[in-house]
């Protein structure tokens, strides 16, 4: 985690936000860089898996930006490793991919709990 946003880490974050009766969420990608150029979970997914458990995490949204493999079955596969490596921490984690396309569609309740298939919404004001 970054030293200077969480001095102390995560987990006693986690543990404020589950005192105040809370869930806590926290965002990877299945990329090697998050959107935001923060470093991903591709080829660390049980690491990760098992880091966002000890820490108490509740939630996770795994995006897609900076992979480098675009292909459906590359893609289906990476969200697979991470679905499995958080099922595999035996905590309870509530799984969202964030893949942007409509083919999600057809395998999201195979990959996770949640998934998107869309792009960003840019236009609030036209929901």
């Amino acid at each position: 985690p970054d030293q200077w946003a969480f001095p102390q880490g995560i987990k006693p974050v986690s543990d404020y936000v589950h005192s105040q009766g809370l869930l806590l969420g926290l965002y990877t990608d299945r990329g090697a860089w998050t959107c935001q150029r923060r470093p991903g979970s591709l080829g660390h997914e049980k690491t990760d898996a098992q880091t966002f458990a000890d820490w108490g995490v509740d939630f996770v949204k795994e995006d897609s930006c900076f992979n480098p493999d675009v292909a459906r079955e590359v893609a289906y596969h990476e969200y697979a490793v991470m679905r499995d490596a958080l099922n595999s921490t035996n905590r309870p984690i509530l799984f969202s991919l964030s893949g942007w396309s409509t083919w999600y569609g057809e395998v999201g309740n195979k990959l996770g709990n949640m998934w998107r298939v869309s792009s960003d919404v840019k236009d609030w004001m036209g929901v």
